[in-house]
């Protein structure tokens, strides 16, 4: 969220017009795309860790299932949004959305290591 909060306040956010990868793809980005294309990459992995995490906890620990349920959802949507913010040429409810869903994906992913960290604690070794 801080990397993307700091491309919007930069005026950065159509630096890379392109989605989902700036025109270097994976290379090393060139200073123009550098932020842009950082946000990006950390957006991928965090999407990764979230939804593989829902798997996971799906199958293991029941009582996080909602929690990183609704987080893997939120990060599928975020992801949506992003394109849309992005083609849209940064319409401002857009990236309001943006920003408060990622403050919502961010409650999720933190309830679900509070209920991941209260069910490991509560079992006595």
């Amino acid at each position: 969220m801080l990397v993307g909060i700091y491309i919007t306040a930069s005026h950065q956010g159509l630096s890379c017009p392109s989605w989902p990868l700036c025109p270097n793809g994976f290379n090393l980005p060139l200073p123009k795309y550098f932020f842009e294309q950082i946000h990006r990459i950390i957006a991928l992995i965090t999407a990764a860790v979230i939804i593989i995490t829902a798997f996971y906890a799906t199958k293991t620990i029941k009582e996080v299932r909602k929690t990183s349920g609704i987080a893997a959802a939120l990060v599928l949507a975020q992801v949506l949004l992003g394109k849309f913010v992005v083609d849209s040429k940064l319409e401002p409810l857009l990236v309001a959305t943006h920003l408060s869903t990622g403050v919502l994906l961010f409650a999720m992913t933190l309830l679900t290591f509070l209920y991941c960290y209260r069910t490991i604690n509560t079992k006595s070794f």
